[in-house]
């Protein structure tokens, strides 16, 4: 069993100090957050626009490289873009949860942006979150539907194409149920101690 030392508690003032410092931290971290998931949408039009300008035109070995690489790399895509979409929800619920402390510490509402949100708890991510994750989705279907069409008449025999359709398959059922996951996704505050 851990023992803490016993000394001064911290008055309500030095309390509200931390929680503060905490708030200002979470605000930053947020904010490269909402950053990173606001890069992934041009990413992911940049991806659609080059591979619809450019695997048809390439040479049959590039193509087959392209029409291989482009959908694992839609995986990775979307499993990033739901890992920052999840990180700025946790980000958010603290930050809703220092808010509340500071108001319970006041014994007045003086912080609510988040935890009145009119928007709290509907999305993973809130509404950027939701956003991008549902747009980097969208692009990664045109990308497979793609990919289906421009295989179907580069690669060069029926059965191999057909084998290619089942990747296709594959990482389409993978995507699906990576957004099922994060749908799913709820904040777990947990202690001090726990963390």
């Amino acid at each position: 069993m851990t023992t803490h030392p016993i000394g001064p508690r911290l008055s309500p003032r030095d309390r509200a100090d931390i929680l503060i410092a905490e708030y200002n931290a979470l605000y930053g971290l947020a904010t490269f957050r909402m950053g990173a998931l606001d890069r992934r949408v041009p990413a992911a039009g940049a991806a659609l626009l080059a591979f619809m300008g450019s695997v048809p035109v390439l040479p049959e070995t590039a193509q087959h490289v392209f029409l291989a690489a482009i959908p694992a790399s839609l995986v990775w895509l979307l499993r990033t873009t739901i890992n920052h979409a999840r990180s700025f929800e946790d980000l958010l619920r603290r930050i809703e949860h220092v808010e509340n402390a500071l108001n319970r510490l006041a014994g007045d509402e003086l912080m609510g942006f988040q935890s009145s949100h009119p928007s709290r708890l509907k999305a993973v991510g809130g509404r950027t979150g939701a956003e991008t994750v549902v747009a980097v989705l969208m692009a990664s279907i045109i990308l497979i539907g793609a990919c289906a069409v421009i295989g179907w008449g580069a690669l060069p025999h029926p059965s191999i194409a057909l084998e290619y359709a089942g990747y296709l398959a594959i990482v389409t059922g993978y995507l699906s149920w990576l957004i099922w996951r994060w749908t799913r996704y709820r904040y777990t505050a947990r202690s001090p101690a726990n963390a």
